[in-house]
């Protein structure tokens, strides 16, 4: 999001971006409000407790809601508020600030609630919280002015969800990674390689939120079938609800081809994602077209093969599939997962071919102008019978600062 905010910027579209106060992973308050390149950031005020357990994340959740409503009802009114999933269903505060105040609203669905609890178990499909939940969602969905999604196959589920008399407003707009920055690099001068005792390792390389989302249970077993390869690492760098689960694995059965690290500086990013020779992408059982795990795009621009462990009808298998820059694996073969790293491990001319593919399907689909232009054509259909100003402001509703 901020680089979506930097790059409208530049192309004459006043950007204010309404916020928390707190850090991803909680703990740091900041300041109200600053300006950032040009980008106004004003943060309402909220809890902030993190992601660590469930009653945090909830008093996180609710506070936001009634802080970002007070702000976004004293905001300078603007053409567009475009409001995120996370915390969920924040849409329905922007849906109705809009309207009161007469702004366009854009839904942009990272990931589709009630649906993704149903699916991990966190709701029962059937209660009467969740179908109240699911109303609403459908609800903000049938009213907003566009729908932003991640895939066709999240498209397809929203249509399925709110009806095909949304379907016309459904724009299919893939995150990105940033070109200029995430570049392919020669492991054999990373400094990241050298400061963690990479050398000499096929780097199996998982980065981002180890979350609920994900399914790490095939990823672990191989791990234990390769368990004797020692020039074999699964490499976690992130952290989560999932992170002790890979840790009490790990434990259980003395693996000492897992390794875990913290998240890592923004600046760093391009270090730490070539410091692989493959890279993880995976999605838990149910969830293809409810979630789009972005963190797939920076290994395309890394220009390393991926390997995605999940359902084959998601939007990150067809990427792989339909640009040849990896493997998908099923849910729950871990043998034929450990066979693929064991394959990729001896063969790096397979390895160089894939990593190719990677950045060639980067450049060619997801990078970040071509996002942004897909954006501003959003915006133009949200305004195409208003008489608004040639250059619109907007405002970004999600939960943590950028």
């Amino acid at each position: 999001m901020t680089e979506l905010a930097e790059s409208l910027l530049t192309q004459g579209v006043e950007v204010t971006a309404l916020s928390g106060r707190g850090r991803y992973n909680g703990g740091e308050r900041l300041q109200k409000r600053e300006v950032h390149k040009g980008v106004r950031i004003e943060r309402a005020w909220a809890t902030s407790f993190g992601k660590k357990n469930s009653l945090g994340r909830v008093c996180d959740y609710l506070s936001f809601y009634l802080g970002a409503s007070w702000k976004l009802l004293r905001l300078p009114r603007h053409d567009i508020v475009m409001a995120l999933t996370t915390p969920p269903l924040i849409g329905l505060i922007a849906l109705i600030a809009g309207r009161l105040r007469g702004m366009r609203v854009v839904a942009l669905v990272q990931d589709i609630y009630p649906d993704v609890a149903v699916s991990l178990g966190a709701l029962r499909q059937r209660s009467p919280s969740t179908r109240f939940l699911d109303y609403l969602s459908r609800l903000l969905l049938r009213k907003s002015d566009r729908i932003i999604v991640l895939g066709e196959c999240m498209r397809t589920r929203i249509i399925a969800k709110a009806g095909e008399s949304v379907a016309s407003r459904v724009d299919v707009i893939h995150n990105w990674a940033d070109g200029s920055e995430i570049k392919p690099l020669n492991k054999d001068v990373n400094p990241f390689n050298a400061e963690h005792n990479l050398e000499g390792k096929f780097v199996l390389l998982f980065s981002g939120n180890l979350g609920r989302i994900n399914e790490f249970s095939t990823v672990l077993n191989a791990a234990r079938i390769l368990r004797a390869r020692a020039d074999i690492l699964f490499l976690f760098v992130g952290e989560g609800a999932k992170a002790s689960e890979i840790e009490n694995f790990s434990q259980a059965h003395n693996l000492e081809n897992i390794r875990m690290l913290p998240y890592q500086p923004r600046e760093t990013l391009r270090y730490s994602l070539a410091s692989a020779d493959a890279s993880l992408v995976t999605l838990a059982e149910g969830l293809a077209g409810l979630s789009v795990p972005s963190k797939t795009y920076g290994i395309l621009a890394a220009g390393r093969p991926i390997l995605f462990v999940g359902d084959a009808r998601s939007s990150v298998a067809r990427i792989v599939l339909d640009n040849n820059c990896g493997a998908v694996v099923s849910s729950g073969d871990s043998a034929r997962l450990a066979r693929i790293i064991t394959d990729w491990a001896s063969d790096k001319e397979k390895l160089t071919q894939l990593g190719i593919a990677s950045r060639k399907a980067f450049e060619k689909h997801f990078s970040r102008p071509q996002a942004v232009n897909s954006y501003l054509e959003t915006f133009s259909k949200c305004m195409e019978n208003s008489h608004s100003l040639k250059k619109p402001r907007m405002s970004k509703l999600k939960e943590t600062s950028p």
